[in-house]
């Protein structure tokens, strides 16, 4: 201090010990009243001096301690935060300011600011107690340019009510997480239930054996339609078939193209080629035993194309997220009751489904009839070939499922690296 010492202040301050900056003002204002009351106002100019000193004074204490606090709280969040994210490999900085705080990461790229975003929402949301805090999520380069930049809102204890109004791209992901995590589970209980009213999981799975048998002869380059119970199929291949289906594949390449959705551009090259090779480089025998197996064939794979493109964005003209729903019951539905079906006939404890559903059991021209007489497939082989193709399917199913919940919940991914860390 420039004229009094600490001790001084106090004494002219008449204060004991160290006083908050309120209970400072207050006891001045009190020793200035009582001072012009009694008319001494010789002290005054020595009370002004101590106080503007002493509050100085306390004030510097009172910013060193909460700079101090600050840093301890940077520090606090700081570790909480990297504990829960080392395990993927990033690592973040939080600074602490009065309005919000901000976290920030290091060359994390665009397209990875939705999935960073949840991961440290989520985080957040453990952490901090009993608050409504703005948070400011900034990626920075190498060369401390700034990469994207998110601003959200954490929402705990007795303010979480208000977390809805905040984050909408946060709760948009966390719904797309719930649905990739609970979707394929509660359509196999709806599947497990179905199959219960045998009436109903045969008609669904019906639609499904005669797409079989159509989608076949279309890829193959013949006019094909499906009717109740029955696929009506040319005899002679067709351009038009061809070239029509080509086109329809070209427009939803187009279409993904457009869109940037990769999956979909490589599935209609996978099967402009499949087409290709069906209809181009395929035997007249071949094409018929494909067929003829493309019924309960189409019955797994056809049903498990409909459970994993739940998880596929297709481009927007196709209305998938309304209808991928559907499309995912009734393929879990189909495949499940197949899948049993068939394992039950290789138990030996239900019969192979000879014949046909208008000419009963012994209609010769029912799928594995032809099958088993004029292509050669032994009933052993018949069991044998549905059941690896049903194994194959429900494999190819369980880990799309884990890939997509792996890739679009970074929790589960971070639950995973905990337990195996």
């Amino acid at each position: 201090m420039d004229n009094l010492t600490l001790e001084q202040c106090y004494q002219i301050l008449n204060l004991t010990e160290q006083p908050t900056l309120e209970e400072l003002d207050h006891h001045y204002y009190k020793l200035i009243g009582e001072k012009l009351k009694s008319g001494n106002k010789d002290e005054i100019n020595n009370l002004k001096l101590a106080y503007s000193q002493l509050r100085e004074y306390c004030q510097n204490k009172q910013d060193n301690q909460v700079e101090k606090e600050t840093k301890k709280y940077q520090h606090s969040l700081t570790n909480s935060l990297n504990q829960d994210l080392k395990n993927i490999g990033m690592r973040v900085k939080v600074q602490s300011f009065p309005n919000h705080l901000e976290v920030i990461i290091k060359n994390v790229k665009i397209s990875k600011k939705l999935l960073t975003t949840k991961l440290i929402y989520d985080s957040l949301n453990h952490i901090l107690k009993d608050t409504e805090q703005d948070v400011i999520i900034s990626s920075i380069g190498t060369k401390n340019n700034l990469i994207w930049q998110e601003k959200i809102k954490i929402c705990t204890g007795i303010y979480a009510h208000n977390a809805g109004k905040y984050n909408t791209e946060i709760l948009l992901k966390e719904a797309e997480i719930k649905t990739n995590t609970y979707g394929l589970p509660i359509a196999f209980l709806i599947a497990f239930a179905i199959n219960f009213i045998e009436p109903l999981a045969w008609f669904i799975s019906m639609w499904v054996h005669e797409f079989g048998h159509a989608t076949v002869a279309w890829f193959s380059g013949y006019r094909a339609m499906v009717t109740f119970a029955g696929t009506i199929i040319s005899f002679d291949r067709s351009l038009f078939v061809y070239f029509g289906i080509l086109i329809l594949i070209g427009l939803t390449f187009y279409s993904g193209w457009k869109e940037q959705k990769k999956t979909t551009m490589i599935v209609c090259i996978i099967l402009a080629i499949m087409q290709f090779i069906l209809t181009w480089k395929t035997s007249y025998s071949t094409y018929r035993m494909l067929l003829y197996f493309g019924g309960i064939g189409g019955e797994f794979y056809l049903s498990t194309l409909l459970i994993i493109a739940f998880y596929w964005r297709l481009p927007e003209k196709f209305y998938w997220e309304f209808w991928r729903i559907f499309a995912l019951v009734i393929g879990a539905t189909t495949f499940w009751g197949n899948f049993t079906k068939w394992h039950r006939i290789s138990k030996g404890k239900a019969d192979i489904p000879w014949g046909t559903f208008w000419g009963g059991r012994g209609d010769s021209g029912g799928d594995l009839n032809v099958l088993n007489n004029e292509v050669g497939w032994s009933a052993n082989q018949i069991i044998n070939t549905y059941n690896t193709l049903g194994f194959i399917c429900f494999l190819v199913i369980i880990g799309t499922y884990l890939y997509f919940l792996w890739k679009s919940n970074p929790v589960f991914r971070l639950q995973i690296s905990r337990y195996f860390s």
